[in-house]
């Protein structure tokens, strides 16, 4: 019961209970979990460093080599140079200071690529290179002639890069753990789409992004943003001058990344598909970015309409309907793919993302595609659905015998530009393998937030690299450790963040990590019978911490990605820590109850209510589903305690002050006043209304804004805080037994 309603501005609540302060209370805390171990300290199953994305096979096997400061290098006349590079830098970082060129040199010796790294896997026993697909690489790390030996392998044109990549992860501490590797793509080409609507990546995010695609041996960047008009509306036009520059700087990093950069071209809102000339103005746009260093093209006409063409021409020429439009576009396309054929004979095949990109068979606007298509141009689409739960082994071939060319599998994930409260930072989930060996490539969009999209982005290579092997919560923390860069306290962060932010339309478990503490909380409250003083704290001293490491967030965050992951996902983070305050706070107001604290407690509780409201305002979305009902929650709870989640009259403010009307007179044991800043309660006395005796004082109220009062012995059919500006009654004392008083009430609570 309350007097006033408590979230009214200035009203002052009254609670009236019996045996308050006694042994029960609501439910306890719990806290974070324990930091898991770092990706650098999980081992597979062969006891070697972990390394990312998951190789097809890796074995410990021979000694492990230390690296020393002196090392010689050896790579053959024909090794990538991109590859020496890399390897020169891992070297640098781990503490060698020379590097020889020729034998007997000194220290290790490291052979890269040609028939001399042949001779030496083989005398580390390590598989032959048999049937291993471009991109694949063999190393084997031990001794031979009594000499430390690193020897490495590599398939096509990105082989040896990617055996650099995984020896970085063998390196700890200067030494190379001893293993022999073969590995090789799951997928040919994997990678990532820039092709949200939204803020386009600047240069550096976008640099930024080619270097990490090159660490977890991703080889595709295409670039769609939605925002761009140069690729839409005003595709004919030049880029500016600054734009050109950012592509011709993307193009020379993502050379030295092994990333083939792609763009895609977005015409059929502005085009006459009937006419030569813009076909022709289509292909000199090609053409210009060809100049700027793009390798592989997209058009792209899902948002072109059936019925809706852009010059009289096309309507004379094709008609109308889907079949209509599908011989526009494979016009439009095939004619670009016989331009690329002719002019840049070098370039990846040209790919079309068709009007139809989600649907599900064969339809007739698919079919008429596929009738008309050139034989060399890929299909892109990206499942059954836009942003599809699963895509299935089933469904491409599907997709596949449709379009009968092969497709491109353009998903939609993690890119949030749908779901604007959210960033989407759950692990790659719901793609059968099949669906990685099958698709000609297989791409990832993007987030508007390029370094927190690296989380997920990292967990999708890892699948499109191994897709048999790929776990996905190994995946996912090896990814945030990644992001993290060893900083421990920005893991801790990162994890708090990502495991709150792990839900999306792939499904997902949010705030999975805090779960397990929030049901131990709430088991081993006093509320749930439990005897176990041992457990409840500790529960509620786990789930305390759990929180603080919420709150703590984002100044945890200054490290990842330069510091730019911080402004990225400040909304979120900024979310992450009022629940984490709001969380530790009613960890406090509880535990303050069930030690009968009940002024602490009301602080807590005063505390905890502007924190909702600002979670309730806020536009960022975390732990949806989980964090609001436990604070919902704890609330409840408190207010049972309080006794404010009775009504049991109605209240009023008059010349007097508050007062609250019982429904009827009702024998008292205690009366618990609760107030707040700002109140009118400085000075004020409760009162309480005798029917036939009229108004008695119980005495002032606390400045700590909770009040317990005793009362046994009164019965009241209304109760009164006096403010200073009315005077308040005397305070008189209950009249003796047997003078016309009410017996004692016996556990009973007005």
């Amino acid at each position: 019961m309350q007097l006033g309603r408590r979230r009214h501005a200035t009203a002052v609540a009254v609670a009236v209970i019996g045996g308050l302060l006694g042994p029960f209370g609501p439910a306890a805390v719990a806290a974070p979990v324990t930091p898991a171990a770092t990706a650098a300290d999980r081992t597979g199953d062969t006891g070697l460093p972990a390394v990312w994305p998951r190789p097809q096979s890796v074995e410990a096997s021979g000694r492990a080599v230390t690296l020393g400061t002196e090392v010689t290098l050896l790579p053959a006349p024909e090794a990538d140079p991109y590859a020496v590079d890399a390897l020169r830098g891992l070297l640098r970082d781990s503490g060698v200071r020379t590097v020889h060129d020729a034998l007997p040199g000194g220290g290790p010796v490291i052979r890269l690529g040609g028939t001399d790294a042949g001779r030496a896997l083989r005398a580390l026993r390590a598989p032959e290179r048999a049937d291993l697909p471009s991109g694949g690489y063999r190393l084997a790390v031990g001794e031979t002639g009594g000499r430390p030996v690193i020897a490495l392998d590599g398939v096509g044109e990105d082989g040896l890069f990617h055996g650099v990549q995984t020896l970085r992860q063998l390196v700890k501490d200067g030494t190379v753990a001893g293993a022999v590797v073969r590995d090789w793509p799951g997928t040919a080409v994997r990678g990532t789409t820039e092709g949200f609507y939204g803020q386009p990546w600047t240069r550096e995010e976008r640099l930024a992004q080619l270097g990490f695609m090159g660490r977890t041996k991703q080889n595709r960047y295409l670039y769609a943003a939605g925002d761009d008009p140069y690729r839409q509306t005003r595709w004919r036009d030049p880029y500016p001058a600054d734009e050109r520059a950012d592509f011709r700087a993307l193009a020379a990093k993502a050379r030295a990344e092994h990333v083939t950069l792609g763009w895609a071209v977005s015409p059929g809102q502005a085009m006459c598909m009937a006419s030569d000339a813009d076909v022709r103005a289509l292909n000199r746009k090609i053409d210009a970015m060809w100049a700027l260093g793009v390798r592989a093209f997209q058009l792209q006409f899902q948002n072109v309409s059936y019925s809706e063409w852009h010059c009289d021409e096309d309507a004379e020429t094709f008609g109308s309907g889907p079949e209509a439009a599908a011989r526009a576009q494979a016009r439009v396309a095939s004619a670009v793919a016989r331009h690329l054929a002719d002019r840049h004979p070098d370039a990846e095949p040209l790919s079309v993302m068709p009007t139809e990109f989600y649907q599900d068979g064969a339809t007739d606007y698919r079919t008429a595609l596929a009738a008309a298509l050139d034989e060399r141009v890929q299909v892109a689409w990206t499942g059954v659905g836009v942003v599809p739960r699963t895509i299935t082994g089933r469904e491409l071939a599907g997709a596949r015998a449709a379009f009968r060319r092969p497709l491109v599998t353009m998903d939609n994930y993690p890119v949030n530009d749908y779901a604007q409260d959210r960033i989407f930072l759950g692990p790659y989930t719901g793609r059968d393998p099949a669906v990685a060996g099958g698709s000609a490539a297989l791409l990832s969009n993007a987030m508007e937030q390029p370094s927190a999209s690296r989380i997920p982005l990292f967990t999708a290579a890892d699948f499109a690299w191994n897709p048999k092997g790929y776990r996905p919560q190994e995946s996912w923390q090896a990814a945030i450790e990644d992001l993290a860069g060893g900083d421990a306290t920005a893991r801790a962060a990162l994890e708090a963040l990502a495991g709150n932010s792990a839900t999306s339309l792939l499904g997902g478990d949010e705030s999975a990590y805090l779960r397990p503490l929030l049901s131990a909380f709430w088991a081993t409250r006093p509320a749930a019978h439990s005897s176990d003083r041992a457990a409840r704290d500790k529960a509620a001293r786990e789930l305390r911490a759990a929180f603080g490491v919420m709150r703590q967030a984002p100044d945890r965050l200054s490290t990842p990605a330069d510091g730019r992951l911080q402004d990225e996902v400040r909304p979120w983070s900024g979310q992450l820590a009022r629940y984490g305050r709001a969380g530790e706070l009613a960890v406090d107001l509880l535990l303050a109850q069930e030690r009968g604290d009940g002024a602490a407690a009301w602080k807590a509780q005063l505390a905890l209510e502007p924190l909702r409201e600002k979670i309730a305002a806020s536009t960022a979305t975390v732990g949806k589903g989980v964090l609001d009902p436990f604070l919902k929650r704890v609330v409840a709870e408190a207010d049972a305690w309080n006794g404010t989640d009775r009504d049991t009259g109605t209240t009023s403010r008059d010349a007097h002050g508050y007062t609250l009307r019982l429904d009827r007179a009702r024998p008292l044991e205690a009366v618990t006043t609760l107030t707040r800043p700002g109140d009118e309660a400085a000075g004020a006395v409760l009162e309480v209304h005798v029917p036939g005796e009229g108004w008695r004082g119980l005495g002032p109220l606390s400045a700590a804004g909770w009040t317990q009062t005793a009362a046994k012995g009164l019965r009241a059919d209304a109760l009164r805080v006096a403010v200073p500006s009315s005077p308040p009654a005397p305070v008189v004392p209950p009249p003796p037994r047997g003078a016309g008083a009410h017996p004692p009430p016996t556990k009973k609570t007005a």
